[in-house]
């Protein structure tokens, strides 16, 4: 089965630091695409944009992450299908 996993950001908006693992977390999304054919990692959300707070990005980033999405769903459904039939 196609996966895609995005790559959490931290706007690093808060006063606090509210993800102290994050790097932990990149490095096992990374790990885990590594380890199956058919999953890939889609890390293009360090260019989308915040809005007013910083948990949610603004409406045109949301729509570049659906596009984002579906493009690398597309591409790793293409090369899992490959690999299946080896």
């Amino acid at each position: 089965m196609p996966v895609v996993i995005g790559k959490i950001t931290d706007s690093e908006m808060g006063e606090e630091d509210i993800m102290p693992y994050i790097e932990r977390v990149h490095l096992a999304q990374q790990l885990f695409v590594e380890s199956d054919n058919c999953a890939t990692y889609m890390s293009n959300s360090d260019s989308y944009t915040y809005g007013d707070d910083p948990w949610h990005y603004t409406s045109k980033s949301f729509i570049q992450m659906g596009k984002d999405f579906a493009l690398s769903y597309k591409q790793i459904a293409q090369t899992c299908r490959t690999f299946k039939r080896l």
